[in-house]
């Protein structure tokens, strides 16, 4: 009797692959119930390049120095762990592998790249759609510059920010405003952090404590660089809802009614900061103290796992959540008022929000598959590599800035509003 042969799926040739899927898109995109906000969402981002190149800006300003710490690490390490930097990798010709290339080729794929690619993008996709909630950019090293302007009270936006904060916490709004001071005066040093060691010549004792000690600074930076993406994704949202209402605005004013916005939001931002200070910065933070040092795992795979956990918590508990931080920024409210309203939005719109969900994540995910395997194909460290890890901030900061408009448009089509909004203000003429 002869032995059973096992089944095999059929070879579906690439091209037939890529069509089925470019159709799958287009049926998704042409059917799903936000896709009016969706066409929206894009015509503000034409209307108002500032969204996207913004977002692009600060994607980029990470790139370049991601590139100039990699050289300086190129310059102080020893040769057998400092990374590389390859000018160029051979060329190819063999029709066989015009796909995946070869080793020494200019484009190369790894085996299993692509499932590679997809497995760790699935993480960053849901932030990123979390992101629309909650924050979309990564504002270091911009947010040392930040910090300086924010020092010295460039333009006016620190007295700002001061007023605001005294007017709606009172004593407490001094309290988070000297908080706000001190995490500023950590981002400003932050892009030091790096090279201090060696510039100072620290010894082995000093050394140790260095970098102790240093994770607390990174910790107070990052809180800094948080609350300043907050405000800049309020203004975003403000510049697309001024596109929804068809408003002018100013820089200036743009900036300051942002700012007048963030003293509302900045309690639902607290939480967010405490809920990342505990399960990410303080584990890392009391891992290099001896007494607290058992608490925590010390083999990096764990160490990741744990921090992939995290994220994961955090990324679900801002989607859940969704709809809080345009709330505080479109409706002057307490949290508990913006809790209510939030739950009765999602009640209202539950399966036009899971569409939204499905769609913005779709995006974020096959963007970043395509942008991580070209990467990968190119090469870590090549020129062709570089350069496109130039290129990619762009990419990302236009289809950031597109969702992002989208889900202002979304939420204002869908909003009926109970309480007092900006809205009057707005066209009392306190924007413009």
């Amino acid at each position: 009797m002869s032995a059973p042969v096992a089944f095999v799926l059929p070879a579906i040739p690439l091209r037939w692959l890529l069509l089925g899927s470019l159709v799958g898109y287009l049926l998704v995109m042409f059917t799903n119930p936000v896709r009016t906000n969706l066409r929206d969402g894009l015509r503000a981002v034409r209307r108002y390049k500032v969204l996207w190149f913004t977002l692009g800006s600060f994607g980029f300003a990470y790139a370049l120095f991601q590139l100039a710490l990699r050289y300086y690490f190129f310059c102080v390490l020893p040769p057998t762990v400092r990374p590389t930097f390859v000018w160029m990798r051979e060329a190819w010709r063999d029709p066989m592998f015009w796909l995946y290339g070869s080793p020494e080729s200019l484009w190369y794929l790894p085996p299993h790249a692509l499932h590679a690619v997809v497995r760790d993008s699935a993480l960053p996709a849901l932030e990123s759609v979390a992101g629309i909630f909650n924050l979309l950019v990564t504002t270091f090293p911009l947010s040392a510059l930040a910090a300086a302007l924010f020092l010295v009270n460039w333009d006016g936006h620190h007295g700002v920010l001061w007023h605001a904060l005294r007017k709606r916490f009172g004593v407490w709004g001094a309290a988070l405003h000297g908080g706000i001071v001190v995490c500023a005066l950590a981002a400003f040093a932050k892009p030091f952090l790096y090279a201090a060691p060696q510039l100072l010549g620290l010894q082995q004792a000093a050394l140790e404590n260095w970098f102790q000690w240093a994770p607390v600074a990174d910790w107070l930076a990052f809180l800094f660089e948080y609350l300043v993406g907050v405000c800049i994704q309020i203004g975003l949202m403000l510049i697309a809802y001024c596109w929804v209402r068809g408003l002018t605005f100013t820089q200036q004013h743009l900036v300051d009614f942002a700012i007048r916005r963030f003293s509302y939001v900045v309690r639902w931002a607290v939480l967010v900061m405490v809920l990342s200070s505990a399960f990410i910065h303080l584990p890392l933070i009391l891992n290099n103290f001896a007494a607290f040092q058992g608490m925590f795992p010390h083999e990096v795979p764990l160490i990741d796992a744990r921090l992939r956990i995290a994220r994961g918590v955090i990324t679900g508990i801002l989607l859940i959540f969704a709809s809080m931080q345009i709330t505080l920024t479109f409706h002057s409210e307490s949290l508990g008022k913006a809790l209510h309203d939030h739950l009765r939005f999602l009640s209202r719109h539950w399966w036009s929000f899971g569409w939204f969900l499905v769609v913005a994540g779709m995006h974020f995910f096959l963007t970043l598959v395509f942008l991580n395997l070209v990467q990968v194909g190119l090469g870590d460290g090549t020129s062709l590599g570089i350069a496109w890890s130039f290129i990619v901030p762009w990419v990302n900061g236009f289809v950031a800035a597109w969702l992002l408009a989208s889900w202002v448009c979304y939420y204002k089509h869908g909003d009926a509003p109970q309480t007092p909004t900006p809205e009057g203000a707005m066209e009392q003429g306190v924007l413009f």
